[in-house]
């Protein structure tokens, strides 16, 4: 047993596997611990890269907003000229 402890616990836990059984427990919540330090900040990490995709993307969807708006009015404008020049006399 103590064998395979040894393959496949970390060096931490082996170092403290010599306390017994509050030793490997209290090797345990600190390994814990942690990895969950770790998991948090990539957590973190995550959110502030989406968060910068946010803006990023509110910023595109802003100037898709506004050439869209253009493009519609541009279109009217030639509506507009185009019925003029149906109805408009010819020489």
């Amino acid at each position: 047993m103590i064998a395979f402890l040894g393959q496949v616990a970390s060096p931490e836990v082996m170092n403290v596997m010599q306390f017994g059984v509050a030793g490997l427990m209290g090797a345990l919540w600190w390994w814990e611990r942690r990895y969950s330090r770790q998991r948090e900040d990539q957590l973190t990490e995550a959110h502030a890269a989406l968060m910068a995709q946010k803006e990023h993307l509110n910023a595109l969807l802003a100037a898709l907003e506004g050439n869209t708006k253009v493009i519609a009015e541009f279109t009217s404008v030639q509506g507009e000229i185009l019925k003029a020049l149906k109805t408009s006399p010819t020489p």
